[in-house]
């Protein structure tokens, strides 16, 4: 048997994923820190450390009726190795959809192993998407069909009519026993086809007081809280209180999922956070090329 890391980061803000196995939150690290995955690759024979061969490893999330927004190409690298660098510049990045072809380019020499488009491209949903990356003598390939668009029908805290289109003030539990009171309840419209739901809340002011609670603290990691709920099968849930990392413009969402991005958070959950392959949907390398739709509401958090 021959150990292998995997890195895997959120193609948006280099953040890094993981689960809580406790709350079904993904957690994700609030500083530009990747967090490293084992992969347990599984052979007849012994390998020794000469013979390793790296393995081309993708992130992509495509958002329906948004701007792409970038591929990072990365590869596996063999346990024990020196060089904390496994981004993977000058690859060939395309991504297809019917007659189109959208070649993506590195963003050198700012961000090695990240690819972007040199045009505006807007995702359509109910669209499928052929991922290509050439790289390291090998070839990657994913698909993805992207949910239909969602949007959000109401939004409540305690009773309260929440605004959809202003930024509301909402008051953190000065408590800590009041984190298990209501949140902030989401209502979205369905997005037929789509493998599940989830709901986020994401701080959009990095510069603001950080919020420390005694469920966050928990959780064993101190700059890493959580942000997510997956696998929700209704078109309504509500966003816990623990999910807040910061005080602030914030925004919470409602995700529809393909299956992609449906697979990559269960493969994680179930095998505590060590990737199953036969779980990823990538052909001929490792890692996740999955699409969403996203509808979000704005609150300030005081």
């Amino acid at each position: 048997m021959t150990n292998y890391e995997l890195r895997i980061t959120n193609q948006r803000s280099q953040e890094g994923i993981k689960i809580s196995g406790q709350s079904l939150f993904v957690i994700r690290h609030l500083s530009f820190v990747i967090l490293i995955f084992p992969l347990l690759l599984w052979g007849c024979t012994s390998v020794t450390e000469s013979t390793f061969s790296p393995q081309i490893v993708v992130q992509g999330y495509l958002y329906a009726n948004e701007a792409l927004d970038s591929i990072v190409v990365r590869q596996t690298i063999p346990i024990g190795s020196s060089t904390g660098n496994d981004f993977v510049s000058n690859a060939i990045v395309t991504i297809t959809s019917g007659d189109s072809i959208y070649s993506l380019h590195e963003r050198i020499p700012f961000e090695p192993g990240r690819y972007t488009s040199d045009h505006t491209v807007i995702i359509q949903p109910g669209t499928a998407y052929t991922l290509r990356v050439e790289a390291l003598g090998q070839i990657a390939t994913a698909s993805t069909t992207v949910p239909l668009a969602i949007h959000l029908d109401s939004a409540e805290l305690d009773g309260r009519k929440l605004s959809l289109k202003a930024t509301d003030s909402v008051t953190y539990p000065t408590h800590v026993d009041s984190l298990q009171s209501s949140g902030i309840h989401l209502w979205w419209s369905p997005s037929p086809g789509s493998a599940g739901y989830g709901i986020e809340a994401l701080s959009l002011d990095t510069t603001a007081d950080t919020i420390l609670d005694a469920v966050s603290s928990a959780l064993g990691d101190s700059v890493a809280f959580g942000r997510y709920r997956f696998f929700i099968l209704s078109t309504n849930e509500q966003v816990v209180w623990p999910q807040f990392t910061r005080y602030g413009l914030n925004v919470v969402r409602a995700l529809a999922l393909d299956k992609n991005y449906e697979d990559f958070i269960l493969s994680l959950y179930l095998s505590g956070s060590q990737f199953n392959n036969s779980t990823l949907d990538v052909s001929g390398g490792l890692g996740v090329f999955g699409s969403a739709a996203r509808a979000s509401k704005f609150v300030y958090l005081k």
